[in-house]
């Protein structure tokens, strides 16, 4: 399927899906200092979030986000 291609060309064809992922970290990085975590202390999270590539931010999201709705 990428035969032909140079590393640069596939360089160039990922770099959207690269920094949207790198975005998404950054996000959860800063909503876990800056809002808190549930379900597992802060350091817990960000290992899982900067070791786990695509799952740890979408894990993060789902079941760590403490949630600041005024009730």
């Amino acid at each position: 399927m990428l035969e032909g291609l140079s590393v640069m060309e596939i360089l160039k064809m990922m770099l959207p899906v690269i920094i949207l992922e790198l975005a998404v970290k950054i996000f959860c990085l800063v909503s876990i200092f800056k809002n808190g975590v549930r379900n597992l202390n802060k350091v817990g999270w960000t290992l899982i979030i900067l070791f786990i590539s695509t799952i740890g931010p979408i894990a993060f999201l789902i079941f760590g986000r403490r949630n600041n709705y005024d009730n």
